[in-house]
């Protein structure tokens, strides 16, 4: 009996550890400002099923960015922010850039498993 009750307690916490690894996996939300260059078309193909971003919201000016969003301290344009949601809004900023390719090849390894 106590061999059977360790057995299934194991294969409980095995059970447990497995759907808590696939749970946690980090979601991504985009912010993109543009400026005057278009840039939309190199981060359409993180917005699918394929990848873990959530949400993508882009600006189209360094104005209104800095209307909506006066704590991020945005300089320039282009600017990409990479936040960790956790599953909802905006939680963690992972990356705060003005390199468009940086961007890129961080969403680039944020692929679902």
């Amino acid at each position: 009996m106590k061999k059977l009750f360790l057995c299934f307690l194991f294969i409980f916490f095995v059970f447990i550890m497995g759907c808590s690894s696939t749970a946690q996996q980090e979601k991504y939300y985009l912010l993109i400002i543009q400026g005057e260059e278009n840039i939309s078309d190199k981060f359409s193909e993180f917005a699918n099923s394929d990848y873990l971003v959530t949400k993508v919201e882009y600006l189209t000016s360094l104005e209104v960015a800095k209307e909506k969003y006066p704590n991020y301290k945005i300089e320039k344009t282009p600017a990409v922010f990479i936040f960790e949601t956790g599953g909802g809004e905006m939680k963690k900023l992972k990356l705060k850039t003005y390199d468009i390719e940086e961007a890129v090849q961080f969403l680039k390894g944020k692929r679902k498993e």
